[in-house]
């Protein structure tokens, strides 16, 4: 165990872009989150229908299309991260 933590650090240590990849997927998520909701308030007086039913139904169809996108943001900031990761492993030779 106390190998797998030294040669962990030690990879983080290395390579700053396992770092970057996880801090600009968060910074996208956030910047999408602020996206839906200018999105959203843009649209809302356009929405001629006085039922609320119709008016949540227009905007979740909204919503969860910024969500999936987010979830897209996410695993592509995972994937970055751990492919960097097991690319300074294999730099590294440690394992």
């Amino acid at each position: 165990m106390k190998d797998f933590f030294l040669n962990f650090t030690k990879i983080l240590e290395t390579n700053s872009k396992i770092y970057w990849s996880i801090i600009v997927g968060i910074v996208t998520c956030l910047v999408l989150y602020v996206a839906e909701i200018i999105h959203i308030q843009s649209i809302y007086p356009h929405i001629s229908s006085l039922d609320s039913t119709v008016v949540r139904t227009i905007i979740d169809a909204i919503a969860q299309r910024y969500q999936w996108g987010r979830i897209a943001v996410i695993l592509i900031a995972l994937i970055a991260s751990i492919f960097q990761y097991r690319k300074t492993k294999k730099i590294l030779n440690l394992g």
